[in-house]
């Protein structure tokens, strides 16, 4: 099932996985509804995944959902990996000194099997 929750942020169901595609750039426009939504998978499902791939440009409020929603997953228990940065979003992140705060993945069904060996493996 697909769910829009803004023409920005989009969500998908995998089995127990949650995928969340943002569709734009990460920044104060879309933060507060990002981080709503992000705060309701990590709560919600054991692991998330984010697909990156069309977010080209990410500020600062941005960089701070994104850590604070890796810490609230820890806290929780769940799992959030991050997957298919675009270029300019991984030029964005070094430019901020932020390019090594993340595990990215190259493809989003990469982060997906993570997620779902380290599911299998807590059990």
């Amino acid at each position: 099932m697909l769910t829009t929750h803004s023409p920005v942020i989009w969500t998908s169901e995998h089995d127990e996985i949650l995928l969340v595609e943002i569709r734009d750039g990460i920044d104060e426009g879309v933060t507060a509804g990002l981080r709503d939504v992000l705060a309701w998978a990590v709560d919600r499902y054991e692991g998330v995944v984010v697909d990156l791939s069309a977010a080209t440009t990410i500020d600062r409020s941005g960089l701070s959902v994104l850590l604070q929603i890796q810490e609230r997953a820890h806290l929780r228990d769940s799992r959030i990996h991050f997957a298919e940065p675009s270029t300019a979003l991984r030029a964005a992140l070094a430019a901020l000194n932020a390019d090594e705060m993340f595990e990215m993945f190259s493809r989003r069904s990469e982060a997906m099997a993570r997620l779902r060996d380290e599911g299998a493996a807590a059990r």
